[in-house]
């Protein structure tokens, strides 16, 4: 009998398709595990936004708050002799915030004055009272007009450096030069750049300088200077007030505070003085500038807002900035 030709290779065939096979499902279990894994993580983050976005809109609604509370303190005349905090429960975490007065600094944007075509030129008057701070806190005579100079430099619109000053040309000469800013200072961090601004003269200035949108002088609040601002009363009076003088005035304040500037400057320590209508202009009873601190909790998200409230002489708060993520 005739046998059957016999199929040489089948079995092989058929084995080497089984592992094709096998390959390809072990390829797409693989990548639907990683299309899985990349949905769930995508789930995640995208929970973790909504999340995020959640605490920064609590924390949008707790700066509404501080702003109609800057009124409230304006128009009832209260004044915020330490930093009033609110906190509050909401579904998921907490609302934790402190607003503060803002007032009793030096405005360094103050060191010039803005002409008509937009331009600032140097505050001689104001740069005295600098200098006059300077001093004050331990600063020698000529260490101190050479910090007022470099700062005015740094924000007036020329380039010609004042005594002492420094201006494009001294900043383009550095290994990494850069220019003058040549206009108001937004944030104190920025006088990290102006020359002689070191961290120990940061330091030492900390508390008592500010940067407000405005070439204005601050308006300091009487009725909430602590012993810490002494320097500012000495040096926005001179007139041989010294600093024992400042901190005797501001210790025997009245319990409820002065109830008008004209009162203040009645005080037995400051009537022989003889002090000009334009210093006086910088004193006030009332606290027209707040700083609110707004931290938010809400699941796994935090958020954190630091704002400035100005209150004008009609009792109505505007927002002056405000920063994310800052909150010391």
């Amino acid at each position: 009998m005739k046998k059957s030709p016999v199929r040489k290779g089948f079995g092989n065939d058929a084995g080497a398709a089984l592992v094709t096979v096998l390959l390809l499902v072990s390829v797409m279990a693989i990548g639907a595990a990683v299309t899985f894994e990349s949905l769930g993580f995508s789930i995640k983050r995208s929970s973790a936004q909504q999340q995020f976005d959640q605490a920064g809109y609590y924390a949008l609604g707790g700066e509404q708050l501080a702003i109609d509370a800057a009124e409230n303190l304006f128009s009832s005349d209260a004044q915020l002799l330490e930093p009033a905090p609110v906190s509050f429960e909401i579904e998921g975490g907490r609302i934790d915030g402190l607003i503060s007065d803002a007032s009793n600094c030096f405005n360094i944007n103050s060191l010039v004055q803005r002409r008509e075509i937009g331009s600032y030129v140097a505050n001689v008057a104001a740069a005295t009272q600098y200098r006059r701070l300077l001093m004050v806190i331990g600063f020698a005579d000529r260490q101190a007009e050479q910090l007022a100079a470099r700062l005015t430099d740094w924000i007036d619109s020329d380039t010609r450096p004042l005594p002492s000053g420094a201006e494009d040309y001294d900043y383009g000469a550095l290994e990494q030069p850069y220019r003058a800013a040549n206009t108001l200072v937004a944030d104190l961090s920025e006088l990290n750049l102006v020359q002689g601004y070191s961290g120990d003269v940061m330091s030492r200035l900390a508390n008592l300088i500010c940067s407000h949108d405005t070439t204005a002088p601050a308006v300091i609040n009487v009725n909430t200077l602590t012993v810490d601002h002494a320097p500012l009363l000495v040096a926005l009076v001179a007139r041989d007030l010294t600093i024992e003088d400042a901190v005797e005035l501001i210790l025997s304040r009245p319990g409820k505070g002065y109830a008008s500037v004209a009162d203040f400057w009645l005080d037995p320590v400051l009537a022989s003085k003889g002090v000009e209508q334009s210093i006086r202009r910088q004193t006030s009873v009332k606290s027209q500038r707040f700083v609110s601190r707004i931290r938010v909790k809400y699941f796994d998200a935090i958020s954190h807002l630091t704002s400035i409230i100005q209150v004008d002489d009609a009792g109505v708060a505007r927002l002056v900035s405000h920063q994310r993520g800052v909150m010391p």
